[in-house]
């Protein structure tokens, strides 16, 4: 990738000297961002522009060209790749829209890209992109005319809507953050957002990624990367569609909406995810400050009201108020006019004027092992000020640096003030009290993130009979259907995944001769391959205790729903005792088309899809994550006991969810999967699947 970024030789195809044609913009952002490399223009009409010759062809070139980028017709530039393969141009930025977005004409010009691409072993980003910026040596090729109104610094982007680039560049400007690479990555018809995010990771000029994502191409590779970083990966996913918005086969497909698996992925990889700009431009800021490794904060402010604020939002946080010793504050009372203020964590030093002992607390409070991280409340009183507050901001950054702790400073004061110290200053300034508190929070989380990642994560291997299960799985596929009640029971059992006992039944004589067997009360669950919710359609009776009562269940089972799908085949009913006691959840899994086998663990019941109290993550899973999987559910305390209940067996749940991220793993073939309900008994007594789904791909 950093042939896209450090060409040698440039050419811009598609210039003409009209002052509003947009190839002539790229040759003047690369003149005035001083791109230290040669710049050749190349457009059908000739000629020159501010004295710089305009080729007809790329061929016509003397020497040899590392990068073209293209802003020509989209049909014309299918023909103009092949004259750079041509030339033995080896790289590409085509910046042309009108391919797969426009219809099936642009389509088809996108699959004569990616053929001249193979035939000359070249590598091309776009189509309908926006360009490429590298601050590092002045290469910048966006379509727009555009001045150096982005500072130099540490955070790469990679997005996929070169508008959406734009503003964020927009953004980072004016909150002083500062930027090493651009990128707008477009169709992704030959390099993607994984390839960028790749390279970027080991750029020694980047600190921290930016992704804006409006789909994501290969989300396991994107997972493989993002868990190897040892930088921050911030991440905006946009187009948050739903696949439960049609009527799913089974719970699965609406509870692990695409966005609840990217959130999982994001989550498992460490990515930080950002839903609006606010939060984007104070996480950009405060992942410059060093990390947050604890919990307790000390706030310093010169504002009683804001002391109180931040207080109230370190709460929220889930921070702590550092404690401070008694003799530490004792010496600060000694700066202090008139002995007003009780001193205490928010330490509110309104009766404090002399900045230079503001510095002094800083340090001093910097210097305590009971303090994890600083927030500094500045309000300027007047411009007076300006002078001896940057002094204080200066001996801030360099305890900063000496003492490895992060201060979040924030600053009250003049318009004009403010943006002076972002646009001079590079570290974070913040002008919101509680979005300063925020912004440490994710700073601290960030931190936790790195640690749990550092941790080697062991995916259990359980011995299992995957020859029974491919043997199902082939016996339905050639059927050309889904598999059967009984069948998906038995792919759990072969899985390890406890069941209760079933036993089939297709007529109501064996029906009524299995229920002796195992015992009264028992229910009976209708088996047919196209229907999928049975309560929904009265395909399940419980609690039948008699023969009779048995009797009466089939034949008004199998009368109604045969009248309701007078074509559909009823291949019998399930008969199954009757499981009391415990806990109701749901246990299923799906294929995810970006990431691919995802688990899900919910609140179960027929009205799961209501509640909606699920998590979700990618799998293989680990034993640690299948245990935060359980604690995340806001119901998690009343299966560990809560308000005198007995607990409930946690562990064998656990285990459960271990087995079926290994079924999925094995067997992609199983599109969808429900376990709905899975009756959790009491500690020790462990756990029985009650129905499951199992739909094929």
């Amino acid at each position: 990738m950093r042939e896209i970024f450090f060409p040698n030789s440039v050419a811009v195809i598609g210039v003409s000297a009209k002052p509003d044609n947009l190839g002539r913009n790229i040759v003047g952002n690369l003149v005035e961002y001083g791109f230290n490399g040669v710049v050749y223009a190349v457009g059908p009409s000739g000629g020159t522009i501010e004295t710089r010759r305009i080729y007809r062809n790329v061929s016509d070139i003397p020497d040899h060209v590392d990068l073209a980028v293209i802003i020509t017709p989209a049909k014309t530039v299918p023909g103009i790749l092949e004259q750079c393969g041509q030339k033995g141009v080896r790289w590409a930025i085509i910046e042309t829209a009108g391919f797969r977005e426009y219809g099936e004409e642009g389509k088809a010009l996108e699959n004569q890209l990616v053929e001249i691409a193979e035939k000359y072993d070249m590598r091309f980003v776009g189509p309908n992109c926006i360009g490429v910026i590298s601050m590092e040596n002045g290469f910048c090729v966006p379509f727009p005319r555009l001045r150096k109104f982005v500072k130099h610094g540490v955070l790469s982007m990679v997005s996929q809507s070169g508008g959406v680039g734009m503003s964020v560049l927009n953004l980072m400007a004016n909150e002083g953050v500062g930027l090493s690479k651009f990128i707008s990555v477009g169709n992704m018809l030959n390099v993607d957002a994984e390839d960028v995010l790749e390279y970027l990771l080991e750029d020694d000029e980047t600190d921290v990624v930016f992704l804006y994502l409006e789909s994501i191409r290969d989300g396991r590779k994107m997972m493989q990367v993002a868990k190897q970083a040892k930088k921050p990966i911030l991440a905006f996913k946009s187009n948050i569609g739903n696949l439960g918005n049609n009527i799913a086969l089974s719970h699965t497909a609406s509870l692990t909406s695409d966005d609840k698996v990217v959130n999982a992925a994001f989550q498992q990889a460490g990515i930080i995810r950002i839903h609006d700009a606010t939060t984007l431009g104070n996480t950009m800021k405060t992942l410059e400050l060093p990390p947050m490794k604890g919990k307790n904060l000390a706030i310093i402010s010169r504002s009683g009201g804001h002391a109180v604020i931040a207080a109230d939002s370190c709460e929220l946080s889930g921070f702590r108020l550092a404690h401070l010793p008694d003799e530490f504050l004792r010496e600060i009372e000694k700066h202090f006019r008139a002995s007003v203020i009780n001193l205490t964590n928010p330490l509110d030093l309104g009766d404090l004027f002399d900045l230079s002992v503001y510095a002094q607390i800083v340090e001093q409070t910097l210097q305590l092992d009971s303090v994890d991280g600083v927030v500094f409340l500045h309000t300027a009183i007047s411009e007076s000020e300006n002078e001896t507050s940057r002094q204080l901001l200066d001996f801030i950054i360099e305890m900063v640096k000496k003492h490895n702790k992060p201060v979040a400073y924030y600053i009250s004061a003049s318009a004009e003030e403010v943006n002076y110290l972002k646009q001079s200053y590079d570290f974070p300034i913040f002008t919101q009290v509680v979005e300063t508190i925020r912004a440490l929070e994710t700073n601290h989380h960030y931190y936790e993130i790195t640690q749990q990642l550092k941790k080697k994560e062991v995916i259990p291997q359980f011995p299992v009979e995957k020859a029974r299960v491919k043997e199902l799985i082939q016996t339905a596929k050639a059927e050309q259907r889904d598999l059967l009640l009984s069948e998906a029971i038995e792919v759990l059992d072969q899985y390890g995944i406890p069941t209760v006992k079933s036993k089939m039944a297709c007529c109501v004589e064996e029906a009524q001769e299995i229920a002796e067997q195992i015992g009264y009360p028992v229910a009976i669950k209708i088996v047919a391959d196209q229907i999928s919710h049975k309560s929904d359609v009265g395909g399940v009776q419980l609690n039948l205790r008699t023969p009779g009562a048995v009797k009466d269940a089939f034949e008004d089972m199998m009368g109604r729903i045969q009248k309701a799908y007078p074509g559909e085949k009823l291949d019998g009913v399930l008969v199954q005792p009757m499981v009391s006691g415990g806990r109701e959840l749901i246990l299923g899994g799906r294929q995810d088309p970006q990431f691919g086998p995802v688990v899900m663990i919910g609140l179960g019941g027929i009205f799961v899809e209501i509640i909606e109290e699920t998590a979700v993550r990618v799998a293989p899973i680990s034993r640690e994550t299948a245990e935060e999987m359980i604690s995340s559910l806001r119901g998690s305390q009343i299966l560990k006991g809560a308000r005198g209940h007995l607990p409930l067996d946690v562990d064998s749940v656990v285990e459960s969810l271990l087995r079926l991220s290994q079924l999925l793993t094995d067997f992609p073939e199983i599109e969808e999967l429900d376990i709905n309900p899975l009756r959790v008994l009491h500690e020790g007594e462990g756990c029985l699947s009650l129905d499951a789904r199992m739909i094929l791909e």
